[in-house]
């Protein structure tokens, strides 16, 4: 009789093993499914919490848990890595190296070397990963998200449409060429260092998309070149060593809100003109479907948006007609 392959599981194996289990499929079954003999069955039963906390710390993959020859120095470094991811602090992999042989001295474990053999092994035993940070989702609670838009209709309800404004600031890479294009196939396809320079824009409208507010654009120069000789901008100009938003730039352009003339804006602010051209182009609808999404209410028709667009098309050709240079803003 040839000798049967013994099945190894993963954690995660092991808890829909578990699953499977208390969902009342005879063990007969479960030996079937899951080619384990009848103590492997027993063991990981027994198991089940420990199997549970092990996957909610990211190990479900591991077949096998390799204990830690310093199991009070890792529990430090966890409970010193946590509250940092917590607030968004990057940790890397020296930090980690030096916070550890920092426990080890205060823990007085001797000959413990952080070296890359045992920091591997750390990252494996507690599921720790390296990954390139990206968005800013960690900034906004989900829960109080959901709360905020149940209140909505009571806080808006003797406002109208008009009235209620949002505005958001991006970040404008205005040398930045696509990265993607098209090319004849079986060709190489290579492309410069894309441009890292960078402005900070700033827009925002009413929920109903009838009102757009004056566009604030920050860069790093007081006196760019082009400014020279302007009498007036496209848009409104402030500027910081870093081109930031900060909270004094904001709270004075939000004091010096007003209606104003742009009919005799320079003519060769190209970046200037560009983001305010697009800004200005997006749709009365496109602009209440955003608010909507975010939990308002609009009543924005088909037939306006429609219109708009067509007013839109009729001022392209001749706002569009822009000669491009690489000094100005």
């Amino acid at each position: 009789m040839p000798k049967r392959k013994l099945q190894s599981l993963s954690l995660r194996e092991k808890l829909k093993l578990i699953s499977v289990y208390e969902s009342g499929k005879t063990r007969e079954g479960v030996y079937a499914e899951f080619n384990v003999p009848k103590s492997t069955l027993c063991r990981i039963i027994q198991s089940k919490h420990k199997i549970e906390s092990q996957c909610s710390e990211g190990q479900g993959k591991l077949k096998r848990v390799r204990l830690s020859e310093y199991p009070e120095l890792e529990q430090c470094l966890l409970t010193w890595v946590k509250p940092l991811r917590n607030k968004n602090v990057p940790v890397s992999g020296p930090m980690i190296k030096e916070e550890a042989q920092d426990f080890a001295r205060r823990l007085d474990i001797h000959n413990f070397c952080s070296s890359n053999s045992w920091m591997e092994g750390f990252k494996k035993r507690n599921g720790i990963v390296f990954k390139a940070i990206c968005g800013e989702s960690n900034a906004v609670d989900v829960n109080k998200c959901s709360q905020w838009i149940e209140d909505l209709p009571a806080l808006l309800c003797n406002y109208s449409a008009d009235d209620i404004f949002n505005v958001d600031k991006a970040g404008l890479f205005y040398k930045c060429l696509p990265d993607k294009t098209f090319t004849v196939k079986g060709k190489s396809c290579h492309g410069g260092k894309l441009s890292k320079e960078r402005i900070t824009i700033l827009l925002g409208a009413n929920m109903s998309g009838t009102e757009k507010l004056p566009i604030l654009l920050i860069g790093k120069s007081k006196s760019p070149r082009c400014f020279k000789g302007a009498k007036t901008l496209p848009v409104n100009y402030q500027n910081n060593k870093k081109a930031w938003m900060t909270s004094t730039i904001f709270s004075d352009w939000l004091k010096n809100l007003k209606p104003r003339n742009e009919s005799s804006e320079g003519k060769n602010f190209n970046a200037m003109r560009f983001a305010k051209k697009a800004w200005f182009s997006v749709t009365k609808t496109t602009i209440a479907n955003c608010f909507k999404k975010s939990g308002f209410k609009s009543e924005v028709t088909v037939a306006e948006s429609l219109q708009e667009e067509g007013e839109n098309l009729e001022t392209d050709a001749e706002d569009w007609n822009l000669g491009i240079s690489n000094d100005n803003i």
